[in-house]
């Protein structure tokens, strides 16, 4: 879905704990996800951490989406910039 919606010209930023699987279908914006069950979150740090852990993998996924990308791209919550781009099939 994330493809379809790139090809209207609107930017999609896909939060993804299987993020190898979202690079591999081409999604052009991944971020790296905490895990399956909690992707914006880990309960086990405790309320406040756990909401600011979320909100920093939030902001990772607004500026994914400001971010120019000529492909599938991973974005890691923390960091400022893409770590790599995704050589994929389609």
């Amino acid at each position: 879905m994330a493809k379809e919606i790139e090809r209207l010209g609107i930017p999609v930023a896909m939060i993804s704990a299987i993020y190898d699987l979202a690079l591999t279908t081409g999604a052009n914006r991944v971020i790296r996800g905490a895990r399956i069950e909690h992707i914006c979150g880990d309960p086990e740090l405790g309320p406040e951490k756990d909401f600011a852990f979320g909100m920093e993998i939030v902001g990772t996924a607004l500026e994914a989406i400001r971010t120019a990308v000529a492909g599938p791209t991973l974005f890691e919550p923390g960091k400022s910039s893409p770590s790599r781009e995704a050589v994929h099939a389609s």
